[in-house]
């Protein structure tokens, strides 16, 4: 076989393959930043259970995070904490802690979570579960949903 026939083989098969795909190559997309205040709720709207959430994020690589508050409005009780989120394209996993001693008048009051949210320039929606330990008057317990909605 000659050079000009296998590079004839090659531009056609490489011809078809783009042709197969239906459409131009997508344009590509910048990086999302997530840097700055994000504002939203935890748990069903309207319900007794949901919570403000705000989130002053930093946005490094694939890295953001900052401090998060958490504020039932039935009770007013502030659970100040750190949230950081690992970024996969639009796709943020999230983990959320208040330590001990972060609440006035519960030092041993915990809260731990997790969940997994999909991202974009002005929104962030989907599920943050919470666990709470050794919070016992302070008002704050679970919502009955994980949902959770950011916006800035």
């Amino acid at each position: 076989m000659s050079i000009r026939f296998i590079n004839g083989i090659a531009t056609a098969g490489l011809l078809a393959a783009m042709t197969a795909c239906g459409s131009a190559p997508a344009t590509p997309t910048a990086p999302l930043d997530l840097t700055g205040t994000w504002v939203g709720q935890l748990g069903q709207p309207a319900s007794t259970s949901a919570m403000r959430l705000t989130w002053t994020a930093t946005h490094s690589g694939n890295t953001v995070s900052g401090v998060a508050t958490i504020v039932k409005p039935v009770v007013n009780v502030e659970a100040r904490g750190a949230m950081t989120g690992m970024l996969n394209g639009n796709r943020l996993v999230l983990v959320f802690v208040v330590f001990p001693d972060s609440i006035p008048g519960f030092p041993a009051c915990e809260i731990a979570g997790t969940g997994v949210a999909t991202a974009s320039s002005n929104r962030i929606e989907g599920a943050l579960s919470l666990t709470f330990r050794s919070c016992a008057g302070t008002g704050l317990e679970a919502p009955a949903s994980s949902d959770v909605v950011f916006t800035r």
